[in-house]
């Protein structure tokens, strides 16, 4: 189906950059805008940001750009249509649908069939939960004994599977749905000579979702006894879930987290969403898995401050102490707390109650360091050589912590724990930042010298040495430059997209309420522009106004042509940001709207005598190929002409020309 173009631009005004960004990353105020670390790259010092007034996102770091269709799209892999519908669905826009052509139907990426087929399984499970009696009488009953009441269980979309070979599959065929993208989905198996069975069976269901809160994956949970089978079953990897890049809980966690300041971090499902029932929504889990950076860069876009909830079982917490360095790494404070033996969060929230677990966790929790140092100290005792091991040990977690005043702190802290002399550590630290720093060297270098021989593609017989008798040589082509010429029909672009219903000062244009488009397309006419991209938008911008219409910046910023959209975005944006003192000490600094008469008398002239000498170019060189008098003759005249042109032009512009 394919949407029309009247509830195309109702989701397009309707979706508020701000309100879109802030589902994936938390967005701090700065002057007019909003910035945040980057979603798209792994960044520590904010490069992202959104201008809600002009509805755009930019990135100075990696250069992503758009409006929030184009965010919706970027961050989620979907195309163009399946984004609008996203938007629609959180702004509540009814979709007006029309049919897909088969061409149309053909573009669908495997993304988006996937995400359908996820979504059609989630309600199907839901419905087997609570319209079944099996679900009823299995599924409610287990959720029922764990202490989930009905609106968690709805909260977190759990549901449950029923116990046969093929249900799920044989009702999805039955919908329309291929055996290949199920089987993609992760939702049916495919073995060689057997029939396609579901891969959930006979067990609940806990959906995972992205931070946009669909459902990507699934983790199911057996409810029988079976030695056979594990005890919990995950989707596989899938064009949409990549498990070492979610956590669980994310969707329902992310505003909690936000307004808390604060990410517990668990293991597992159970643990999310008895926590959430009990009024404890800032958790996510890792769902069993070791932390990977991603996990971590992910809470990262809501949070600085994580603090782990360790099970009361002395083995998995010291198994999993390397893990929580990668939290350090990424420059995040970590604090750390385990709860009595015998207990998890899940048991341990049913077992005291909402209000004393957080009082739990307020007095017992410790910073991570301090945290490690005393678990690590209880199986050292006096034995120095273990002694000595652990503060190798110590050293290397606290060099992973980017910022040098946090890790000053952590070498006086464990100085004082261990009775060492502090100088000790930090010499021992910063032995691990060289080596560090010269492995990163090395790597580096490596990494050129296998980017030049790519990039160039020198052949083997290149690196013969010189006293061989053969020896090719490699030619590299050098970077074209850019025209003087492309440039000034930027700059032409940039006016009509950016200012092109402005009305210029009369002044100038007389006696005329002129804008800036008429003024342009007056002057220029039918000229065409040799860069391509310019050329596509200024043939745009002159099909309006040949229609007596203007095109709004906004049609440019959310233009379906990514090119498009990019470029004038990049226009619309600008890394600086005006001090608000200037405001407030009453200095007025002039905008280019103030000016855009002369801005745009004076780029017509520059644009026409780059055409003109562009022109010359072109004769010079027909001069030098002209085989008779004649043609030579010509071709003189049409060029003192066009350098007449040239000198007038200058001469307006207040240039000079040399002779």
């Amino acid at each position: 189906m394919r949407i029309d173009q009247d509830t195309v631009q109702q989701i397009i005004q309707a979706a508020d950059i701000v309100e879109v960004v802030d589902d994936y990353v938390s967005l701090k105020k700065r002057g007019a805008n909003m910035i945040a670390c980057c979603p798209f790259h792994n960044e520590k010092t904010p490069s992202f940001s959104v201008s809600p007034s002009k509805g755009i996102y930019k990135c100075f770091g990696c250069g992503k750009a758009g409006d929030s269709v184009r965010f919706v799209m970027d961050i989620e892999g979907l195309g163009y249509p399946e984004a609008l519908k996203h938007l629609a669905k959180k702004y509540g826009i009814e979709i007006q649908e029309k049919e897909y052509t088969s061409e149309e139907q053909q573009t669908q990426n495997e993304k988006e069939s996937t995400y359908i087929v996820l979504d059609f399984a989630n309600k199907y499970y839901q419905d087997q939960l609570w319209k079944t009696p099996e679900g009823e009488s299995i599924g409610q009953s287990y959720f029922k004994e764990r202490g989930f009441n009905h609106q968690t269980i709805r909260k977190f979309d759990l549901g449950y599977s029923p116990d046969g070979w093929d249900t799920f599959t044989k009702h999805a065929l039955k919908s329309g749905f291929s055996l290949d993208i199920l089987e993609k989905a992760g939702l049916t198996i495919i073995k060689e000579g057997k029939d396609p069975i579901d891969r959930f069976r006979g067990r609940v269901i806990f959906p995972i979702h992205n931070v946009a809160g669909k459902a990507i994956a699934f983790g199911a949970r057996i409810l029988k006894k079976d030695p056979n089978s594990p005890k919990y079953l995950n989707s596989p990897e899938t064009a949409v879930y990549h498990k070492s890049f979610i956590v669980y809980g994310i969707a329902q966690a992310k505003n909690p987290i936000r307004q808390e300041e604060n990410c517990y971090l668990v293991e597992g499902y159970t643990d999310v969403v008895s926590l959430n029932q009990a009024g404890i929504e800032n958790v996510v889990a890792s769902s069993g898995t070791s932390l990977t950076k991603e996990q971590i860069q992910l809470i990262r876009r809501f949070t600085d401050n994580v603090t782990v909830l360790y099970d009361g079982d002395a083995a998995g917490i010291k198994a999993s102490l390397r893990g929580i360095d990668i939290i350090l790494e990424e420059g995040l404070n970590v604090k750390a707390v385990v709860f009595p033996d015998g207990d998890d969060p899940d048991s341990f929230v049913q077992k005291v109650g909402s209000q004393a677990f957080k009082d739990y966790v307020k007095n017992t929790q410790k910073d991570f360091i301090r945290f490690k140092t005393e678990i690590s100290l209880k199986d050292v005792g006096n034995d120095p050589i273990k002694r000595a091991e652990l503060i190798k040990d110590l050293v290397e977690t606290i060099s992973k912590i980017p910022d040098s005043i946090k890790r000053s702190v952590f070498y006086k802290e464990v100085a004082s724990l261990l009775s060492i002399d502090e100088h000790i550590l930090i010499t021992e630290g910063n032995k691990i930042f060289q080596r560090k720093a010269h492995d990163s060297e090395k790597e580096r270098q490596r990494q050129n010298r296998n980017q030049s021989i790519a990039d160039v593609n020198i052949p083997v017989e290149a690196f013969i040495p010189a006293d061989y008798e053969y020896q090719e040589l490699v030619e590299v082509k050098p970077v074209k430059e850019r025209s003087i010429l492309s440039y000034h029909e930027e700059e032409c672009v940039r006016l009509l997209v950016c200012y092109g219903s402005n009305i210029l000062d009369r002044n100038v244009i007389e006696n005329i309420d002129f804008t800036l488009t008429d003024y342009i397309f007056n002057e220029i006419k039918d000229m065409e522009f040799e860069t391509p991209s310019y050329g596509k938008i200024l043939n745009i911008c002159r099909e309006f106004h040949q229609r007596g219409q203007i095109p709004e910046t906004l049609y440019f910023t959310s233009h379906q042509d990514n090119e498009i959209q990019t470029q004038t975005i990049n226009w619309l944006s600008s890394p600086y940001i005006l001090s608000e003192n200037w405001e407030k000490h009453e200095i007025y600094v002039p905008v280019e709207a103030d000016k855009l008469a002369d801005m745009a008398y004076t780029n017509i002239l520059r644009l026409k005598k780059s055409r003109v000498e562009s022109e010359m170019k072109k004769l010079d060189t027909e001069l030098g190929e002209a085989e008779s008098f004649e043609v030579q003759e010509q071709i003189i005249i049409k060029m003192m002409q066009l350098k007449d042109t040239v000198k007038k032009l200058a001469q307006l512009l207040g240039t000079v020309v040399q002779g």
